[in-house]
């Protein structure tokens, strides 16, 4: 399967820039396409921005829980159990799933449902198998118990 260490460093750079595209490049998209607001349902779209927005802050706020430990690709460096990741595990891709979502459903962006649905959700996904894995093979027991404590 996919093995972190065995890449290149240029190779790593181009994964580093790649994957934080993947999920500017259909707000991109979107932002040009034309517009269906509330998929034409206009008591929608105050509910899906409210869910963008609570993505964002879930984003957000995991990034900043994150600190220097921050990374794009997944690394064993330490358990990081402040803040929002006191609750859970993956705040950034859950943040990211529903940012993207509130934001595609308020803008009625048939594209942007399908974009999240078949990449960005398997990405995030796999990205967090990737992690757990890693934390999991470093940290052994420590982390399962910072597992079995925190939600997704």
């Amino acid at each position: 399967m996919f093995n972190l260490k065995s890449l290149t460093s240029n190779q790593k750079l181009f994964l580093d820039l790649l994957i934080p595209s993947l999920y500017l490049l259909p707000l991109l998209i979107v932002f040009f396409l034309p517009k269906n607001f509330g998929f034409g349902i206009e008591r929608l779209i105050p509910y899906s921005l409210v869910i963008g927005m609570a993505g964002l802050a879930i984003w957000v706020s995991g990034m900043a829980s994150l600190g220097k430990a921050l990374r794009v690709l997944p690394e064993a460096n330490s358990i990081v159990a402040r803040g929002v990741y006191r609750f859970i595990r993956h705040p950034i891709y859950i943040g990211i799933i529903f940012t993207h979502l509130g934001l595609f459903f308020a803008c009625g962006s048939a594209f942007g449902i399908i974009y999240t649905f078949t990449l960005i959700i398997p990405l995030n996904i796999f990205r967090a198998y990737l992690e757990e894995k890693a934390m999991f093979a470093k940290f052994g027991e420590r982390y399962r118990s910072y597992h079995d404590s925190t939600w997704l």
